[in-house]
C-alpha cells in the first residue's frame, strides 16, 4: 500500500513538471502574448528571476516548501530539470547496464564534489557583482536562450505559425499580440544548443550530476535540504541491500551500504520509495 503510494507521488511529480516544462516553453517561443497572460506565475516563482527581481513572496514560498519536503523545486519547477529527468526516463532502458555500474563515490569523492560546488557557486555569484550576468549558470537562463535561439525561429518558420496567431490575435482577454521574432545569430544558437545538449547527455550518464556539481540553484536549495521537514530516511533494520533505490536514483544520493541519503542532493522525485520492495525509505524528520 504504501509502496503504490510512493508510486503515485512520483507520477504526479512528473506529470506537474512535464506541465510546467510546457507552459514555460510556450511563455519563453513568446510570438505572441497570450502564453504569458495565461502562466505569469510560473515565471515569478523561478527562483533566481525571484532574487533578482526581490520578490519576497517568491522566495519565501521556494524557502517553506524545501523546508517542508526538500528540492521540490529542481523536480517540479526548473524547467532544465524536468528536462534532464525526460532525457533519463527516454535513455533509462538503452543505458541501464551502465546506470547499474554507476554507484556513489566515497568520502574523498563526495569531498570533491562538496568544494567543487563552492567552487561553482561563488564564481556565479562573484561573477554577477563584478559585472558579469548572473544569467550564466542560472537554469531557468540556460532554458530560456535555448527555446529562445533554437526553438522560436522553427516554430515562427513553420507552415503553421500564421495561423497560431491569427488564433492567438482572437483570443478572449485581449491580451494576444503577435510580435516579429528576429532569427538570432547562428553562434548564439550553437552556444545554447550546446549547452542544453551537454547537460542532457550528462542527464543520461550520471543523473542529475549538472544539478549537484555545477547549479548554483541546486547548492542553494540543497543546504536548505538539509533541514527540510520530511526526507528520505533508510531503515537499516528493513533494508536488504537490494540497491534498487540506489540504482533508480537520479541524484546518485543513496549509500546503501551506509544506509544513508545525501539530503542536498536528493531532488524528492519519491523514485526511491517507489521501488523499494520492502518499505525500507521512509519521509520522516
Amino acid at each position: 500500500m504504501r509502496r503504490n503510494f510512493f508510486r503515485f507521488l512520483s507520477g504526479l511529480r512528473l506529470v506537474l513538471g512535464v506541465f510546467v516544462l510546457l507552459a514555460l516553453t510556450a511563455t519563453f517561443l513568446d510570438f505572441t502574448g497570450t502564453f504569458a497572460g495565461w502562466f505569469p506565475w510560473l515565471r515569478e516563482v523561478q527562483f533566481m528571476p525571484a532574487v533578482l527581481a526581490g520578490s519576497a513572496f517568491a522566495l519565501v514560498f521556494l524557502l517553506v516548501a524545501t523546508l517542508l519536503v526538500g528540492r521540490v523545486y529542481c523536480s517540479v519547477l526548473c524547467p532544465l530539470g524536468v528536462l534532464q529527468d525526460l532525457v533519463r526516463l527516454v535513455t533509462f532502458g538503452r543505458l541501464r547496464d551502465l546506470k547499474s555500474k554507476a554507484k556513489p563515490g566515497g568520502p574523498v569523492r563526495s569531498a570533491v564534489q562538496g568544494w567543487t560546488r563552492l567552487g561553482f557557486l561563488f564564481a556565479f555569484t562573484g561573477g554577477g557583482f563584478l559585472g558579469l550576468h548572473f544569467a550564466w549558470l542560472d537554469p531557468y537562463a540556460i532554458y530560456g536562450r535555448f527555446v529562445s535561439f533554437c526553438l522560436t525561429p522553427l516554430v515562427k518558420a513553420s507552415r503553421h505559425a500564421d495561423a497560431f496567431a491569427a488564433w492567438a490575435d482572437g483570443a478572449e482577454g485581449g491580451f494576444a499580440r503577435v510580435a516579429e521574432v528576429v532569427v538570432p545569430a547562428s553562434g548564439f544558437a550553437l552556444v545554447a544548443a550546446g549547452v542544453v545538449a551537454f547537460i542532457a547527455a550528462l542527464a543520461a550518464w550520471r543523473g542529475r550530476a549538472w544539478c549537484n556539481t555545477v547549479c548554483p540553484v541546486g547548492t542553494v536549495l540543497g543546504a536548505v535540504a538539509k533541514f527540510a521537514w520530511l526526507r528520505p530516511n533508510i531503515s537499516a533494520s528493513a533494508c536488504v541491500g537490494c540497491r534498487a533505490c540506489e540504482r533508480i536514483c537520479r541524484a546518485h544520493c543513496i549509500h546503501v551500504d551506509a544506509k544513508a541519503v545525501d539530503h542536498t542532493k536528493c531532488v524528492s522525485c519519491f523514485d526511491c520509495s517507489a521501488v523499494c520492495p520492502k518499505g525500507a525509505i521512509t519521509w520522516k524528520r
